[in-house]
């Protein structure tokens, strides 16, 4: 079956850094790709608080953490202090994005919502700092009849010393904050962006957030919003060609992708949203020059085998379901529900050491903290029996 949406969720795939003359195209024409009066606003998203803002409270706590030392510098005291070690000052969290208080307040947050509270903290501190757009091998997961294809940023902030630190000199001059879990980061290049590129980061979020719950009001108009932050970042248009296509504005969605394509010609997210309407439309001859691309990102999507495993799977077919799984996992090997498809399939056959094995696995792969509890008391009771 063919994909049916692309859409990028916390710390995502950017598409910054194009030439002069295509950023001038892009914001002549951007004015002209809104349908205000199509959505109407919902009051909520006049009420998005300051990403950054950190309650007085918050702030006077955080001035208590770091002592004078000689044996470590202040940044390295914060980070310590406020994070610990390995980051289990705080719990990981996928389930939604939150601003830099709520992430303190909760003491959890995607890693999205931790850079956000990072900057804010450096911002506080006079701390320098630079946040990064970091390439990884997709993640994916899929939700709502979505397909979520996971980015990742992350930041490092100066070393800052004490005055009279004399080894000034042998310490690092940036220290990086990275709250993906170690096992899922495999780097494959970074690009710098700024403060209101991460905040247009931020609102694409929430809209995907609405997206999922087709709340389609309030996802315009957070999409509206991040474009607002981030005038080229193509998740955003490629959202808002989804909501268009969504609330039957098919028009105004080819517009979108057809836009976001002079920004980068080979974002395959934006083609396969595309090739889906102009599939739809019966225009078989616009589709054919994109048809090597759409056919790589239909190779690149793991849900193609997954659906596969999950039909075998309903038919007790489990060894056919068990191949599938693990093509899935071939292609994106950190998405919790392809090992939990697994534990399934192994215990249908009554495999319990394997599928003991995948159940954990599951539960090492999960972001959020509602899952990680259900695979802990799946555990605790297959463990109980056997």
């Amino acid at each position: 079956m063919f994909i049916k949406y692309f859409i990028i969720l916390c710390l995502l795939l950017l598409t910054f850094g194009c030439s002069t003359t295509k950023t001038a195209q892009l914001n002549k024409i951007s004015t002209n790709l809104f349908s205000d009066k199509d959505f109407l606003k919902p009051i909520s998203v006049d009420q998005v608080p300051d990403v950054y803002y950190l309650s007085q409270e918050q702030k006077e706590w955080l001035d208590t953490l770091v002592k004078p030392s000689l044996s470590s510098t202040f940044t390295r005291q914060l980070i310590n202090k406020l994070f610990q070690k390995n980051y289990l000052g705080f719990s990981y969290d996928n389930s939604f994005t939150r601003t830099a208080t709520e992430t303190l307040e909760t003491k959890t947050g995607n890693c999205l919502s931790m850079v956000i509270l990072s900057v804010a903290i450096a911002k506080h501190f006079d701390i320098d700092y630079k946040v990064f757009d970091i390439k990884t091998v997709p993640i994916w997961n899929k939700s709502g009849g979505l397909f979520v294809l996971n980015g990742h940023v992350n930041v490092q902030l100066k070393n800052t010393y004490n005055s009279d630190n004399e080894y000034e000199f042998f310490r690092e001059r940036y220290l990086t904050l990275d709250f993906l879990p170690e096992e899922s980061r495999r780097t494959l290049s970074k690009e710098q962006i700024n403060e209101r590129q991460l905040s247009g980061i931020y609102y694409t979020n929430l809209a995907a957030d609405a997206m999922v719950k087709k709340e389609w009001n309030k996802a315009y108009w957070l999409l509206k919003k991040s474009i607002s932050h981030a005038p080229n970042y193509n998740v955003a248009w490629n959202s808002l060609g989804v909501v268009y296509r969504n609330n039957g504005h098919d028009k105004l969605a080819e517009n979108v992708y057809e836009h976001a394509l002079i920004n980068d010609p080979n974002d395959t997210n934006i083609l396969a949203n595309y090739a889906i309407l102009l599939s739809s439309q019966g225009r078989i001859e616009e589709l054919a020059q994109y048809k090597e691309k759409i056919r790589q990102a239909k190779l690149k999507n793991p849900y193609r085998y997954f659906d596969k495993a999950q039909e075998a799977y309903a038919q007790f077919d489990f060894e056919s379901a068990i191949k599938l799984y693990k093509k899935a996992i071939k292609i994106s090997p950190y998405v919790d529900e392809f090992y939990f498809g697994l534990f399934q399939s192994y215990l249908a056959i009554n495999e319990m050491e394997l599928a003991v094995k995948y159940l954990k696995v599951a539960h090492n792969s999960s972001t959020t903290i509602v899952d990680r509890n259900r695979y802990n008391n799946k555990l605790a009771i297959l463990t109980s029996r056997y």
